[in-house]
Protein backbone atom coordinates (compact mmCIF):
# COMPACT_ATOMS: atom_id res chain seq x y z
CA UNK A 1 0.00 0.00 0.00
CA UNK A 2 1.47 3.34 -1.07
CA UNK A 3 1.52 6.07 1.56
CA UNK A 4 1.24 9.66 0.35
CA UNK A 5 3.45 12.04 2.38
CA UNK A 6 1.56 14.56 4.53
CA UNK A 7 2.82 17.56 2.60
CA UNK A 8 1.70 16.08 -0.69
CA UNK A 9 -1.71 15.15 0.78
CA UNK A 10 -2.18 18.79 1.83
CA UNK A 11 -1.32 19.96 -1.68
CA UNK A 12 -3.73 17.44 -3.21
CA UNK A 13 -6.50 18.46 -0.80
CA UNK A 14 -5.99 22.14 -1.63
CA UNK A 15 -6.05 21.36 -5.33
CA UNK A 16 -9.31 19.42 -4.96
CA UNK A 17 -10.87 22.24 -2.95
CA UNK A 18 -9.82 24.81 -5.53
CA UNK A 19 -11.15 22.56 -8.26
CA UNK A 20 -14.55 22.37 -6.52
CA UNK A 21 -14.63 26.14 -6.12
CA UNK A 22 -13.71 26.62 -9.77
CA UNK A 23 -16.46 24.19 -10.78
CA UNK A 24 -19.04 26.05 -8.69
CA UNK A 25 -17.86 29.32 -10.19
CA UNK A 26 -18.26 27.98 -13.71
CA UNK A 27 -21.74 26.64 -12.90
CA UNK A 28 -22.72 30.01 -11.45
CA UNK A 29 -21.97 31.67 -14.78
CA UNK A 30 -24.66 29.62 -16.54
CA UNK A 31 -27.10 29.17 -13.60
CA UNK A 32 -29.91 28.16 -13.76
CA UNK A 33 -30.01 25.34 -16.30
CA UNK A 34 -32.56 23.09 -14.54
CA UNK A 35 -35.56 23.34 -12.17
CA UNK A 36 -35.06 24.85 -8.71
CA UNK A 37 -36.55 23.31 -5.58
CA UNK A 38 -38.04 25.62 -2.92
CA UNK A 39 -38.59 24.06 0.51
CA UNK A 40 -41.61 25.48 2.37
CA UNK A 41 -41.83 24.74 6.13
CA UNK A 42 -45.61 24.31 6.21
CA UNK A 43 -48.37 22.14 4.86
CA UNK A 44 -49.92 23.03 1.50
CA UNK A 45 -52.12 26.10 1.96
CA UNK A 46 -50.27 27.35 5.04
CA UNK A 47 -49.04 30.94 4.95
CA UNK A 48 -45.38 30.06 4.17
CA UNK A 49 -46.64 27.80 1.38
CA UNK A 50 -48.77 30.63 -0.08
CA UNK A 51 -45.69 32.87 -0.19
CA UNK A 52 -43.51 30.07 -1.59
CA UNK A 53 -45.89 29.27 -4.45
CA UNK A 54 -46.40 32.89 -5.47
CA UNK A 55 -42.65 33.45 -5.33
CA UNK A 56 -41.99 30.28 -7.35
CA UNK A 57 -44.54 31.19 -10.03
CA UNK A 58 -43.22 34.70 -10.54
CA UNK A 59 -39.48 34.15 -10.01
CA UNK A 60 -39.50 31.29 -12.51
CA UNK A 61 -40.46 33.83 -15.18
CA UNK A 62 -37.47 35.98 -14.22
CA UNK A 63 -35.01 33.07 -14.08
CA UNK A 64 -36.26 31.05 -17.04
CA UNK A 65 -36.52 27.76 -15.14
CA UNK A 66 -39.38 26.15 -13.17
CA UNK A 67 -39.35 26.51 -9.39
CA UNK A 68 -40.98 23.58 -7.61
CA UNK A 69 -42.29 23.90 -4.05
CA UNK A 70 -41.68 21.00 -1.66
CA UNK A 71 -43.53 21.07 1.69
CA UNK A 72 -41.57 20.05 4.79
CA UNK A 73 -43.65 20.95 7.86
CA UNK A 74 -42.57 19.90 11.36
CA UNK A 75 -40.78 20.96 14.53
CA UNK A 76 -40.95 24.74 14.19
CA UNK A 77 -39.31 24.69 10.76
CA UNK A 78 -36.31 22.72 12.04
CA UNK A 79 -36.77 19.85 9.56
CA UNK A 80 -36.81 22.23 6.59
CA UNK A 81 -33.81 24.18 7.88
CA UNK A 82 -31.75 21.06 8.45
CA UNK A 83 -32.68 19.81 4.98
CA UNK A 84 -31.28 23.07 3.62
CA UNK A 85 -28.08 22.62 5.63
CA UNK A 86 -27.46 19.36 3.75
CA UNK A 87 -28.14 20.87 0.32
CA UNK A 88 -25.42 21.52 -2.25
CA UNK A 89 -24.60 25.25 -2.56
CA UNK A 90 -25.40 25.30 -6.26
CA UNK A 91 -28.60 27.38 -6.21
CA UNK A 92 -30.93 24.50 -7.05
CA UNK A 93 -32.29 24.10 -3.52
CA UNK A 94 -33.69 27.13 -1.69
CA UNK A 95 -35.59 27.62 1.55
CA UNK A 96 -38.53 29.74 2.62
CA UNK A 97 -37.27 30.85 6.00
CA UNK A 98 -39.65 32.08 8.69
CA UNK A 99 -39.20 34.29 11.73
CA UNK A 100 -39.91 31.40 14.08
CA UNK A 101 -37.62 28.96 12.28
CA UNK A 102 -34.64 31.33 12.20
CA UNK A 103 -34.94 33.29 15.44
CA UNK A 104 -36.90 31.16 17.96
CA UNK A 105 -36.38 27.48 17.12
CA UNK A 106 -32.55 27.65 17.43
CA UNK A 107 -32.99 29.10 20.92
CA UNK A 108 -35.81 26.80 22.02
CA UNK A 109 -34.84 23.43 20.56
CA UNK A 110 -31.46 21.90 21.49
CA UNK A 111 -31.71 19.62 18.46
CA UNK A 112 -31.82 22.51 15.98
CA UNK A 113 -28.05 23.08 15.88
CA UNK A 114 -28.16 25.97 13.43
CA UNK A 115 -28.11 29.77 13.47
CA UNK A 116 -29.02 32.38 10.82
CA UNK A 117 -25.36 32.67 9.82
CA UNK A 118 -25.42 29.02 8.67
CA UNK A 119 -27.39 30.06 5.56
CA UNK A 120 -27.05 32.54 2.70
CA UNK A 121 -29.64 35.29 3.19
CA UNK A 122 -31.40 36.39 -0.01
CA UNK A 123 -34.32 38.67 0.94
CA UNK A 124 -37.17 39.02 3.37
CA UNK A 125 -40.36 38.69 1.38
CA UNK A 126 -43.48 39.42 3.41
CA UNK A 127 -44.50 40.12 6.96
CA UNK A 128 -47.58 40.63 9.07
CA UNK A 129 -48.27 41.68 12.62
CA UNK A 130 -50.31 39.66 15.08
CA UNK A 131 -53.40 40.78 16.95
CA UNK A 132 -54.23 40.52 20.64
CA UNK A 133 -57.90 39.60 20.64
CA UNK A 134 -60.47 38.23 23.04
CA UNK A 135 -64.00 36.98 23.36
CA UNK A 136 -66.68 39.63 23.98
CA UNK A 137 -67.68 37.55 27.02
CA UNK A 138 -64.56 38.80 28.82
CA UNK A 139 -66.10 42.26 29.09
CA UNK A 140 -63.25 44.66 28.15
CA UNK A 141 -63.67 46.53 24.89
CA UNK A 142 -60.27 48.24 24.69
CA UNK A 143 -56.72 47.66 25.92
CA UNK A 144 -56.98 49.89 28.99
CA UNK A 145 -60.05 48.01 30.17
CA UNK A 146 -58.29 44.73 29.41
CA UNK A 147 -55.37 45.64 31.68
CA UNK A 148 -57.80 46.49 34.47
CA UNK A 149 -59.53 43.15 33.94
CA UNK A 150 -56.22 41.25 34.06
CA UNK A 151 -55.26 42.85 37.37
CA UNK A 152 -58.68 42.27 38.88
CA UNK A 153 -58.72 38.52 38.19
CA UNK A 154 -58.20 36.45 41.34
CA UNK A 155 -56.89 33.36 39.53
CA UNK A 156 -54.06 33.80 36.99
CA UNK A 157 -55.73 34.64 33.66
CA UNK A 158 -54.80 32.54 30.63
CA UNK A 159 -53.76 33.47 27.11
CA UNK A 160 -53.61 31.26 24.01
CA UNK A 161 -51.24 30.99 21.07
CA UNK A 162 -51.52 29.21 17.73
CA UNK A 163 -48.38 27.17 18.48
CA UNK A 164 -46.04 26.53 21.41
CA UNK A 165 -42.72 28.26 20.83
CA UNK A 166 -44.23 30.78 18.39
CA UNK A 167 -44.05 34.59 18.60
CA UNK A 168 -47.67 34.50 19.85
CA UNK A 169 -46.56 32.30 22.77
CA UNK A 170 -43.77 34.62 23.85
CA UNK A 171 -45.74 37.82 23.26
CA UNK A 172 -48.15 36.54 25.90
CA UNK A 173 -45.23 36.18 28.28
CA UNK A 174 -44.15 39.76 27.53
CA UNK A 175 -47.72 40.99 28.10
CA UNK A 176 -47.65 39.24 31.46
CA UNK A 177 -44.32 40.95 32.25
CA UNK A 178 -45.58 44.38 31.17
CA UNK A 179 -48.83 44.05 33.11
CA UNK A 180 -47.12 42.57 36.17
CA UNK A 181 -49.79 39.86 36.20
CA UNK A 182 -48.94 36.12 36.17
CA UNK A 183 -50.61 34.47 33.18
CA UNK A 184 -51.00 30.87 32.03
CA UNK A 185 -50.19 29.85 28.46
CA UNK A 186 -52.66 27.67 26.54
CA UNK A 187 -50.99 26.41 23.33
CA UNK A 188 -52.79 25.25 20.20
CA UNK A 189 -51.47 23.48 17.11
CA UNK A 190 -53.06 25.80 14.54
CA UNK A 191 -54.54 29.25 14.18
CA UNK A 192 -58.01 28.07 13.10
CA UNK A 193 -58.39 25.82 16.17
CA UNK A 194 -57.23 28.63 18.43
CA UNK A 195 -59.79 31.00 16.89
CA UNK A 196 -62.61 28.47 17.35
CA UNK A 197 -61.89 28.23 21.08
CA UNK A 198 -61.41 31.98 21.44
CA UNK A 199 -64.81 32.62 19.87
CA UNK A 200 -66.31 29.87 22.02
CA UNK A 201 -64.88 31.36 25.20
CA UNK A 202 -62.82 28.24 25.98
CA UNK A 203 -59.51 30.12 25.69
CA UNK A 204 -60.91 33.63 25.40
CA UNK A 205 -57.74 35.75 25.12
CA UNK A 206 -54.69 35.38 22.90
CA UNK A 207 -52.30 36.60 20.26
CA UNK A 208 -53.12 35.23 16.80
CA UNK A 209 -52.74 35.88 13.08
CA UNK A 210 -54.59 38.92 11.78
CA UNK A 211 -55.73 37.17 8.59
CA UNK A 212 -57.32 34.37 10.61
CA UNK A 213 -58.91 36.60 13.24
CA UNK A 214 -60.06 39.65 11.29
CA UNK A 215 -63.28 38.07 9.88
CA UNK A 216 -64.34 37.17 13.43
CA UNK A 217 -63.40 40.62 14.68
CA UNK A 218 -65.40 42.33 11.93
CA UNK A 219 -68.35 40.06 12.71
CA UNK A 220 -68.26 41.08 16.37
CA UNK A 221 -67.34 37.57 17.55
CA UNK A 222 -63.93 38.74 18.81
CA UNK A 223 -62.69 42.04 20.24
CA UNK A 224 -59.31 43.35 18.99
CA UNK A 225 -57.23 45.12 21.64
CA UNK A 226 -53.92 45.76 19.83
CA UNK A 227 -51.84 44.78 16.82
CA UNK A 228 -48.10 44.14 16.96
CA UNK A 229 -46.81 45.57 13.66
CA UNK A 230 -44.99 48.90 13.30
CA UNK A 231 -48.07 50.44 11.65
CA UNK A 232 -51.78 49.78 12.04
CA UNK A 233 -52.93 46.74 10.12
CA UNK A 234 -54.83 47.57 6.90
CA UNK A 235 -57.46 44.96 7.84
CA UNK A 236 -57.96 46.56 11.30
CA UNK A 237 -57.32 50.29 10.86
CA UNK A 238 -59.18 51.25 14.05
CA UNK A 239 -57.07 49.00 16.28
CA UNK A 240 -54.02 50.67 17.91
CA UNK A 241 -50.54 49.19 17.74
CA UNK A 242 -48.70 48.03 20.86
CA UNK A 243 -46.29 50.93 20.39
CA UNK A 244 -49.20 53.40 20.45
CA UNK A 245 -50.25 51.80 23.74
CA UNK A 246 -46.84 52.33 25.30
CA UNK A 247 -45.57 48.75 24.85
CA UNK A 248 -42.91 48.98 22.10
CA UNK A 249 -41.20 45.85 23.47
CA UNK A 250 -44.15 43.82 22.14
CA UNK A 251 -43.73 45.07 18.57
CA UNK A 252 -43.36 41.98 16.37
CA UNK A 253 -44.03 40.84 12.85
CA UNK A 254 -44.16 37.29 11.57
CA UNK A 255 -42.13 37.27 8.36
CA UNK A 256 -41.12 34.89 5.58
CA UNK A 257 -38.10 35.22 3.34
CA UNK A 258 -35.84 33.39 0.91
CA UNK A 259 -32.51 31.84 1.90
CA UNK A 260 -30.00 29.49 0.36
CA UNK A 261 -27.39 27.11 1.73
CA UNK A 262 -24.11 28.40 3.10
CA UNK A 263 -21.49 29.00 0.43
CA UNK A 264 -23.94 29.98 -2.31
CA UNK A 265 -21.90 31.57 -5.15
CA UNK A 266 -22.16 35.36 -5.15
CA UNK A 267 -23.36 35.43 -8.78
CA UNK A 268 -26.24 33.08 -7.96
CA UNK A 269 -27.15 35.02 -4.83
CA UNK A 270 -27.22 38.25 -6.85
CA UNK A 271 -29.49 36.78 -9.54
CA UNK A 272 -31.86 35.50 -6.87
CA UNK A 273 -31.83 38.85 -5.08
CA UNK A 274 -32.53 40.79 -8.28
CA UNK A 275 -35.38 38.42 -9.23
CA UNK A 276 -36.86 38.53 -5.73
CA UNK A 277 -36.85 42.34 -5.73
CA UNK A 278 -38.68 42.43 -9.07
CA UNK A 279 -41.31 39.99 -7.85
CA UNK A 280 -41.95 41.97 -4.66
CA UNK A 281 -42.57 45.10 -6.72
CA UNK A 282 -45.11 43.42 -9.00
CA UNK A 283 -48.86 44.08 -8.60
CA UNK A 284 -49.60 40.38 -9.13
CA UNK A 285 -47.48 39.37 -6.13
CA UNK A 286 -48.98 42.09 -3.95
CA UNK A 287 -52.51 41.02 -4.84
CA UNK A 288 -51.79 37.37 -4.10
CA UNK A 289 -50.28 38.23 -0.72
CA UNK A 290 -53.16 40.54 0.22
CA UNK A 291 -55.61 37.65 0.06
CA UNK A 292 -53.64 35.97 2.87
CA UNK A 293 -53.13 39.10 4.97
CA UNK A 294 -49.43 39.29 4.09
CA UNK A 295 -47.65 42.54 3.23
CA UNK A 296 -44.63 42.66 0.87
CA UNK A 297 -41.59 43.74 2.84
CA UNK A 298 -39.35 46.73 2.42
CA UNK A 299 -35.99 46.13 0.73
CA UNK A 300 -34.35 43.85 3.31
CA UNK A 301 -31.80 41.71 1.48
CA UNK A 302 -28.37 40.18 2.00
CA UNK A 303 -26.48 41.48 5.04
CA UNK A 304 -29.47 43.57 6.15
CA UNK A 305 -31.62 40.44 6.23
CA UNK A 306 -28.98 38.54 8.22
CA UNK A 307 -28.67 41.42 10.70
CA UNK A 308 -32.42 41.43 11.25
CA UNK A 309 -32.39 37.69 11.94
CA UNK A 310 -29.50 38.02 14.38
CA UNK A 311 -31.13 40.95 16.22
CA UNK A 312 -34.44 39.10 16.58
CA UNK A 313 -32.65 35.93 17.65
CA UNK A 314 -31.01 37.82 20.51
CA UNK A 315 -34.39 39.21 21.57
CA UNK A 316 -36.13 35.85 21.62
CA UNK A 317 -33.17 34.11 23.29
CA UNK A 318 -33.73 36.20 26.42
CA UNK A 319 -37.45 35.50 26.48
CA UNK A 320 -37.11 31.78 25.76
CA UNK A 321 -34.63 31.50 28.63
CA UNK A 322 -36.88 33.51 30.96
CA UNK A 323 -39.87 31.26 30.26
CA UNK A 324 -37.86 28.06 30.60
CA UNK A 325 -39.48 26.79 27.41
CA UNK A 326 -37.81 23.85 25.65
CA UNK A 327 -39.34 22.50 22.44
CA UNK A 328 -40.19 18.80 22.53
Amino acid sequence: MTTIPFGRRAVLFSALALGCLASLGAQAQTWPIKPIKVIAPSTAGGAPDVYARALADLMSRELGQPMVVENAPAVGGMVAAQQMQRAQPDGYTLLVSTAGMMTITPNANPKARYQPADFTPICQGVDAGLVLAGSPTLGPKDFKALQQWLKAEKAPPSYSSYSPGSPAHFLGYQLSEASNVPMTHVPYRSGPQQIIDMVGGIAPLGFTQIATASPQIKAGKLVAFATTGPQRAPELPDVPTVRELGLPQLETTVWFGLTGPAGLPALVAKRLTDAHRKVLASPEFRNRMATSGLVPSADICGDAFLKKMNDESARWARIVKATGFVAD
